[in-house]
Parts: structure tokens; C-alpha cells; sequence
């Protein structure tokens, strides 16, 4: 699976799934009977079910079928494309003070 870290799941549909990362536990109670593979930046899994590979949505509970394999899962991994933005594109941001300060940033209260 490390080969699937970094990367997003594209189904035959165009629907991404991701930024998939290693997991690490506790997992959710909803999860402890699963093969739990890895899990993306907004609290979803990864997870294996009778070797089908499932996404599972946290807020909801409801898992949907991805691959009916784990290599055919990965194979459908893919790099996330590249975001450019022209010059006065972003308006604002919020940046965590801690981290700006390594940086001699003063962040607005």
C-alpha cells in the first residue's frame, strides 16, 4: 500500500478518492472487524472486505466498493495533479501562527 501514499483513488466514473496516507490506530469502533489499508486527510478509510477494497465515509458510515482487489486498487491510484494560481488569485489564507513563526511571520490575531 506505501505505493498508494500520496496519491488519490480515480474510479471508472472520474470520482476521486484521497489524499490516501498510512493509518494508524485507534481506528473507529466501526472499524474493528475490517482490514483497515489507509486513510485520507479528512478522516475516511481505506479498508478491505473479503479482499474487495472499500472507501468508507466517516461522517456518514457508508462504504462504497472501489476495487475488487488491492492491486487493482493501487493501480487505480494516481499523482494529484498540479494547481496554478495567477497572481492575485487568492484573496486570503489562514496560516497556523506556530507555523508561521518558524518562518519570522507575525500573524493577525
Amino acid at each position: 500500500m506505501k505505493s498508494a501514499y500520496g496519491k488519490i483513488y480515480k474510479d471508472a466514473g472520474g470520482e476521486e478518492f484521497g489524499i490516501i496516507r498510512e493509518a494508524n490506530p485507534p481506528y473507529p469502533v466501526e472499524l474493528s472487524n475490517v482490514n483497515v489499508l489507509a486513510e485520507d486527510e479528512c478522516g475516511n478509510y481505506f479498508i478491505e472486505i473479503a479482499g474487495e477494497v472499500l472507501f468508507w465515509d466517516h461522517e456518514t458510515n457508508e462504504q462504497k466498493i472501489l476495487s475488487s482487489s488491492v492491486s487493482e486498487f493501487i493501480s487505480g491510484c494516481e499523482a494529484l495533479s498540479e494547481v496554478e494560481l495567477e497572481p492575485g488569485q487568492v484573496e486570503s489564507v489562514w496560516v497556523d501562527p506556530e507555523f508561521a513563526a518558524k518562518f519570522g511571520i507575525k500573524s493577525k490575531p
